[in-house]
């Protein structure tokens, strides 16, 4: 455990290192949502509710939606694009850890490093444009937490899983931005699941990307609760441990046919 814990505190320190690369990409994903809330706020002009939402209740959901989108960036995929692209993956098969552990925990400092600028951000928009929606009692409160620690497990296996296929196509970029897309759509980023046909919404509801922002937003609001979140945590909770097993599956058959350029 602690070499792993080494890993988390190292990779804090190289995101306060270039810490330029980090404000900017955060000052982007900031912007971004700036846009998205004045789109949401032209809907709601002169509305009461739009899809089963009033403007409260948006409001508080578009702020949870930033927030778990910033948290668990694309550089998980990048970092080990390179490593494969350079040849320093070797040096990684060389150290005595295991590979998805150590991307676990350099992802967990990383989303350390970057939940204290978002959740200055996520301040920023509460106050700019007040929030009246919050979980009421203990209980709320922790099927929220639950959600979000949920959904930085699955968003980082997500990451992780896309990354690898690096090993056989020698670029990233294309299934990175699939990846994103994929995300941002049927996570609820961009809409809520609520306004998904019904169709849709069936397949959107068994999909892994559902546990990265509808559900902690759902709890955060009280849209979703009892019976209903505890199988939203229930299903994510089934994702996390089956991406894990699919992790260690790509990576076993990758080390069966390494190809490296570079290195």
């Amino acid at each position: 455990m602690r070499k792993y814990l080494r890993h988390a505190a190292l990779a804090i320190q190289e995101t306060l290192a270039y810490r330029i690369a980090y404000v900017v990409n955060m000052v982007s994903t900031v912007v971004t949502y700036v846009v998205v809330f004045l789109i949401w706020l032209a809907v709601y002009s002169g509305r009461q509710s739009v899809g089963g939402f009033d403007w409260a209740e948006m409001k508080s959901y578009l702020i949870v939606s930033l927030f778990m989108s910033a948290l668990v960036s694309g550089s998980s995929e990048f970092r080990i694009s390179r490593a494969i692209r350079s040849g320093n993956i070797a040096v990684e098969l060389m150290r005595p850890v295991d590979y998805q552990k150590a991307s676990l925990a350099i992802t967990v400092g990383n989303t350390a490093s970057e939940g204290v600028l978002v959740g200055v951000a996520c301040l920023g928009f509460a106050f700019a444009f007040g929030v009246t929606v919050l979980p009421h009692g203990a209980l709320q409160w922790l099927g929220f937490l639950s959600a979000v620690l949920i959904a930085v497990a699955i968003k980082f296996l997500l990451v992780y899983v896309f990354g690898l296929a690096c090993f056989w196509t020698q670029t990233l970029m294309g299934i990175s931005w699939m990846r994103k897309g994929l995300t941002d759509f049927f996570s609820g980023a961009l809409v809520p699941l609520s306004f998904f046909p019904l169709w849709l919404g069936r397949v959107a509801d068994w999909l892994p990307f559902r546990n990265v922002v509808w559900v902690p937003a759902g709890a955060f609001t009280g849209r979703l609760a009892g019976a209903e979140l505890a199988r939203s945590l229930g299903v994510g909770l089934a994702w996390v441990v089956g991406m894990w097993l699919l992790g260690r599956a790509i990576w076993a058959l990758a080390m069966r046919r390494v190809t490296v350029q570079g290195g």
